[in-house]
């Protein structure tokens, strides 16, 4: 690899140089473990905003608006190093919280948190695979409660579930990454797809213009740092009240909208960045998250007037079971037809896989198509191997598959097209299996192999996936050595995953995992165990009542994608549909709302070139908020550590 790090002198200075050198790698590398370290550091220990919480977080942004404003010119970074350092610490923010802090709890609270009012033992602890789970005894008791005087991490306990664990990751990290290289022609060059999250770091790497100067083109606009000046002034106000409780906060969230007494209260925040990202959608799509945001609280009050309702609960989906359903029939659909579509490129991609057609180019993808495809099927089959192994079923380990594919390309597809900078999965395929046959034909090593699987791909408000999907998207910019690339990815994640959960069973071991709180020992730990048992005690049969629900979004997905297809001025994107009523979509409304009003009468009244001099405003709306909150982390770490106020961005 010593060789694809060579910096080639006589192209230090053109914006196509090698990206992947020694100098992006090792400050790439720094910024995964600032990432990785600090998310869990931030959350846990520090109380304060959350570094790594969405899908665009500031563990990354912070760092990386510093490196450009004030180390690219005395680093000499060329725009592909800066593009590396991104998309790696991009990637490490995805690990430390949402994702791998649950998977440590889902093999650790088995047995330390089982008691005999919950049932734990009764139900579970018979089907735990012990290559998997941290046992009884002194190491986990240290782990929750912190190691006693002159004791050492006990390593040789973890040892073993660590290793199954990790090749578990890798597999699925080589899952993700082969599927975003496949479709990367299909979304970037085919359907153009919009990227928004990543305006703000493309627009740091302009051209800096006339005048040289460290800032990019757009910061020597006055109307940025109108922006700028509106976003962090909220943040730096707020500040000042951390020193004195009595003065007057600046208001993030004002009164909601309430329709009625069984209506979903419309949620009024002003969280600016989301405004910014907003602007730069289609009018189309984020005028339908909106309609059908509203749509969806109207259709959940009036179940409710009627008592309609569904009992067993939408684990880490959509709230409102109803709508979690008819969501998960438009999330398959998008999925579906996103595949139908790409038909013609996925039919050149296996050709040149598995028959080496000289007349499908691959030149330009991180990986070979054959490597891509075979990495693939391969990680497939580790995992379901993996899960087999674990005591789920064969036929539940095909549907889960296929389920979790279906979460991870539509969530980010959806991100991808709709710019939210936050989203979760409408439904799991736990919650899928588990209610679409019943749990009367689910085993209990099945139940509880499924319990297992809730640590990695249950909370999706992190997630893995679109941060590839976005790394792709900016190396596509990137003009030579675009294969090397692929290894500042590997990179990042070995790193991030490696350090994230050393760091978090270390920490646990100094201080006790059982006052890190609800993903560690609280309520999201308990959660998947609880949620398990109830239906293992209380077996339910098939419903008929979800499959409506579940059907009638597959045919409203449907005949939306169909309108479009007809009418071009059909103005209710499928995507819309999709994301409007996922939460937590449903808590940034409002700034989507003022986003779509804003960029709608600036291309009403000012067309195109209005919009192009507005772009400064709303990427200053974007900066400044993530800005601010850095700040505001700083002085947390300063003044107030383990006492530290929040910046909110999606709640």
């Amino acid at each position: 690899m010593a060789e694809l790090l060579e910096q080639e002198p006589e192209v230090v200075a053109r914006s196509d140089a090698r990206a992947l050198t020694w100098k992006s790698l090792t400050l790439g590398v720094l910024l995964v473990l600032l990432a990785a370290l600090g998310g869990f550091y931030a959350r846990h220990i520090l109380h304060t905003t959350r570094l790594a919480q969405n899908h665009l977080s500031l563990a990354v942004v912070f760092p990386f608006v510093v490196t450009v404003l004030f180390l690219r010119r005395p680093l000499k970074l060329n725009r592909g190093e800066l593009l590396v350092i991104f998309s790696m610490g991009l990637i490490a923010s995805t690990l430390p919280t949402y994702f791998l802090s649950r998977l440590v709890a889902s093999f650790c609270v088995p047995y330390y948190l089982a008691d005999p009012t919950n049932g734990w033992a009764e139900y579970t602890h018979s089907f735990l695979p012990s290559w998997a789970i941290i046992p009884k005894g002194p190491a986990l008791t240290w782990f929750f409660e912190g190691l006693p005087r002159g004791e050492s991490v006990p390593w040789e306990v973890w040892a073993g579930p660590l290793f199954w664990w990790l090749s578990l990751l890798a597999a699925l990290c080589a899952v993700l990454l082969c599927t975003s290289v496949i479709l990367r022609k299909q979304w970037i060059e085919y359907e153009r797809l919009d990227y928004a999250l990543m305006e703000l770091p493309l627009a740091m790497l302009e051209d800096e213009g006339e005048g040289g100067g460290r800032m990019p083109g757009f910061m020597r606009s006055p109307v940025f740092w109108v922006g700028f000046g509106f976003s962090i002034f909220g943040i730096l106000w707020n500040i000042l009240s951390y020193f004195s409780p009595n003065f007057p906060a600046y208001p993030w969230r004002l009164e909601p909208i309430h329709l009625g007494h069984h209506f979903l209260p419309i949620r009024m925040n002003l969280y600016w960045p989301i405004v910014g990202f907003t602007y730069f959608i289609n009018l189309d799509i984020s005028f339908s998250i909106c309609f059908f945001f509203v749509l969806a609280v109207l259709e959940e009050g009036i179940f409710n007037r009627l008592g309609v309702k569904i009992a067993e609960a939408n684990h880490n989906g959509t709230s409102f079971v109803p709508v979690g359903w008819q969501m998960m029939g438009v999330w398959m659909v998008v999925v579906g037809w996103g595949l139908y579509i790409a038909r013609d490129h996925l039919k050149d991609v296996f050709r040149k896989a598995f028959r080496g057609d000289p007349e499908v180019d691959d030149s330009d993808e991180l990986i070979s198509y054959r490597g891509a495809v075979f990495g693939l099927l391969l990680g497939l089959l580790y995992l379901g191997g993996w899960l087999y192994a674990s005591g789920m079923a064969a036929w539940v380990v095909l549907v889960f598959l296929v389920g979790m594919m279906v979460v991870y390309i539509g969530i980010t597809r959806i991100i991808a097209e709709t710019g939210v900078i936050t989203i979760r999965a409408v439904m799991v395929p736990q919650t899928f299996i588990m209610f679409t046959w019943g749990t009367v034909q689910l085993t209990g090593p099945t139940l509880t192999s499924l319990c297992m699987t809730f640590g990695w791909h249950g909370d999706m408000k992190t997630t893995l996936m679109p941060a590839l999907a976005h790394s792709v998207k900016l190396f596509d910019t990137v003009r030579q050595h675009k294969r090397h690339l692929v290894w500042a990815l590997i990179v990042a994640m070995g790193v991030g995953i490696v350090s994230s959960l050393g760091y978090i069973i270390t920490a646990a071991y100094e201080t006790g995992a059982g006052n890190y709180g609800s993903q560690l020992s609280g309520g999201l730990a308990r959660g998947p165990w609880d949620f398990t048992v109830k239906y293992a005690k209380s077996p339910v049969e098939f419903d008929w009542r979800k499959m409506a629900f579940l059907a009638s979004g597959i045919g409203l997905a449907a005949l939306l994608y169909f309108l479009r297809y007809r009418w071009a001025w059909w103005p209710f994107h499928p995507l819309g549909l999709a994301a409007g009523p996922a939460y937590p979509v449903t808590n940034v409304i409002f700034p989507i709302f003022l986003g779509w009003l804003a960029k709608g009468v600036i291309l009403k009244f000012g067309g195109s070139k209005a919009y192009q001099a507005a772009r400064p405003f709303f990427l200053g709306l974007i900066m400044g908020y993530y800005m601010g909150a850095g700040v505001s982390f700083f002085v947390d770490m300063i003044w107030f550590p383990g006492d530290g106020h929040g910046v909110p961005f999606s709640d």
